[in-house]
This record gives structure tokens, C-alpha cells and sequence, in this order.
């Protein structure tokens, strides 16, 4: 039966209200008071950002983060010759500000229409351990999430073929996007433009769609009308070498 329009609408407040609540649960277990608590977050007051725009960073020395509920963006650093290179890209559930306060010229850049929420709540359940113990828990080990995601980068750009890299992504994309319920089938949304997957894989575009090409022509991939299926998913993981991080709460 179709959904109306007001259902189509309630469904997608629901599922946005649940990416916080994803990303965090899928590093630690949260009681269903914490799960709650991340529900209401993920479901307060909106930011819109539009594609191709700069998310701005709160002017504070300690910015309460913002957490993606919808869409994709990257964070980015561009050169002076206006040459960029994407660092990592940040999905829903993922907080845009890093825990580490550096000042560095980087931007966030929405590779499609975002939703933030405002994370402040969540930072202050992360300073009330006793109440919070599995949030204060699941941010830090989050952020350790990132950083070994960040070592993933490194590896792919510096010793990785363009074909390695190409399967890195999305092996990763996959397992990132699975754990916030956005693959259906083994295909997920996927809005990266030519230009970006350059700017991502540090591969020119007609080396991007070579390799593209090369992994259609053996039918380990489908990408069509920004969906990305993964028709060889063995295949794919062998390629790549991608592991998901292991990361490990030390308590005080």
C-alpha cells in the first residue's frame, strides 16, 4: 500500500531521528534511556545546508559539534592553486566537529542537501559519565573510529593502485553506511560527483571512470542515478583489504 504523503514524511523524521542513535549504538551497547536521549537530539531543531556549501564552524574555542542526520559531506582542504583533496567523508550520525581543538585550514563541504542537528546536549552527557556511561563511551570511541579512518585515507592515497583504492571505498562506504541502516540490497545512496571521487582518491577523472569502467566490465559494481550497488561483495573486500576499525574503550 502507498505511504501519503504526511507517512512518506513522519518516515523519514524517524529514520533521521535514528542516525545519531545508529552510528553511536553500533560501538557501544546504550540502555534505552541513553537511546532515548540521542532520539530526542536527533530529532531537535534542523540546520539545512545546501549542496556544494560550507558548513560554518560555531565561534567558539569549544564548538558544541554539529551531527549529520541526512545527506553527505567531506572535509576538506583546499591549496592555494585551487587543488583539493577530501580528507574523510562524514555521513549520517557522524559528528562534523572533531573532538581535537585545531585550528587548521580545513572546511566541511556538503557533497549533497544536509541536515545537523545540534550536538550540544550530547556533549554534556559525555561530561556526566555516571548518568551517560554508554554515550560518553560511544563519542570517544567514535572519534578513535575516525581517526583509524583517517590511517584507511593514508594507506589508500599512498600505497594503494587506483583499483585498490576505488574498492577501499566503497568496501568502506558499504560497512559505514550499513551500520546507520542506509544499505538496501548491497546499494546505497551514493552522491559523489566525478570531481569528488577525484578529490577523495587523489585520481584524475579520467583515471576515476577508467577504473569505473573496468570494475563495471566485470561486474562488481552498479552505479546508477547517484546509487551505488556492490554486485561482488567478496570480490570487492579481497581487492580493497579494508578492514572496519576496532576500537576499545579504556575506562578512567
Amino acid at each position: 500500500m502507498a505511504l501519503s504523503g504526511l507517512e512518506r514524511r513522519n518516515r523519514a523524521g524517524d529514520l533521521r531521528s535514528e542516525a545519531i542513535c545508529q552510528r553511536l549504538a553500533a560501538i557501544v551497547v546504550l540502555s534505552e534511556a541513553e537511546l532515548d536521549f540521542l532520539r530526542r537530539v536527533g530529532s531537535g531543531p534542523l540546520s539545512l545546508w545546501a549542496p556544494r556549501s560550507f558548513v560554518d564552524q560555531p565561534a567558539s574555542d569549544h564548538p558544541a559539534p554539529r551531527y549529520i542526520i541526512s545527506g553527505w559531506a567531506a572535509l576538506a582542504r583546499e591549496l592555494q592553486d585551487g587543488r583539493r583533496q577530501f580528507v574523510q567523508l562524514l555521513l549520517p550520525g557522524d559528528a562534523l566537529c572533531p573532538l581535537l581543538h585545531v585550528r587548521q585550514p580545513q572546511t566541511v563541504l556538503c557533497l549533497s542537501m544536509v541536515q545537523t542537528v545540534d550536538g550540544g546536549a550530547i556533549r554534556l552527557a559525555t561530561q556526566d559519565p555516571h548518568r551517560f556511561p554508554g554515550i560518553a563511551a560511544a563519542v570517544e570511541m567514535a572519534a578513535a573510529h575516525d581517526r583509524a579512518l583517517m590511517i584507511e585515507q593514508v594507506i589508500r592515497l599512498g600505497r594503494q593502485t587506483a583499483y585498490e583504492r576505488m574498492a577501499n571505498l566503497f568496501v568502506e562506504l558499504h560497512h559505514r553506511c550499513s551500520t546507520v541502516g542506509l544499505v538496501h540490497g548491497d546499494g546505497f545512496a551514493f552522491p559523489l560527483t566525478q570531481e569528488s571521487r577525484g578529490d577523495l582518491l587523489g585520481l584524475s577523472v579520467v583515471h576515476v571512470n577508467r577504473t569505473l569502467q573496468m570494475m563495471r566490465n566485470q561486474n562488481l559494481i552498479q552505479l546508477k542515478q547517484s546509487r551505488l550497488t556492490l554486485l561482488n561483495l567478496p570480490a570487492l573486500r579481497e581487492a580493497a583489504e579494508f578492514k572496519p576499525p576496532q576500537v576499545m574503550h579504556v575506562g578512567a
